[in-house]
């Protein structure tokens, strides 16, 4: 049951990455530098609004500073990266190196 719970937190942070990945990259921007922020008013995410899908209901899917609506996408994104992860786990069994493997290329 534990393993399972790690599962899904890699998996949702994975997909929590996958955002900066899928927002950066097509306008060229660092997805290192800066930290998450809201792209309409720039507000600087903190730690507590950046939690995977716990945030987006928290915040009932608005920007805490500007109050904009946060796309579905986000969340989205991150249900599917854990989604992703627990059906490698459960094929594969265990947390070893083909697990991530095959999270990763999945």
């Amino acid at each position: 049951m534990v393993e399972i719970f790690i599962v899904v937190l890699f998996g949702l942070a994975f997909g929590s990455f996958l955002n900066v990945l899928i927002y950066r990259i097509p306008l060229e921007k660092s997805v290192i530098f800066p930290s998450s922020f809201c792209p309409k008013c720039e507000y600087k995410l903190k730690s507590i609004d950046n939690i995977p899908l716990l945030s987006f209901l928290l915040l009932r899917g608005r920007c805490k500073s500007c109050n904009e609506k946060i796309g579905y996408r986000y969340p989205l994104v991150e249900f599917l990266g854990a989604l992703i992860f627990v059906v490698v786990y459960l094929k594969v069994g265990y947390i070893g190196f083909e697990f991530w493997i095959l999270s990763f290329v999945f």
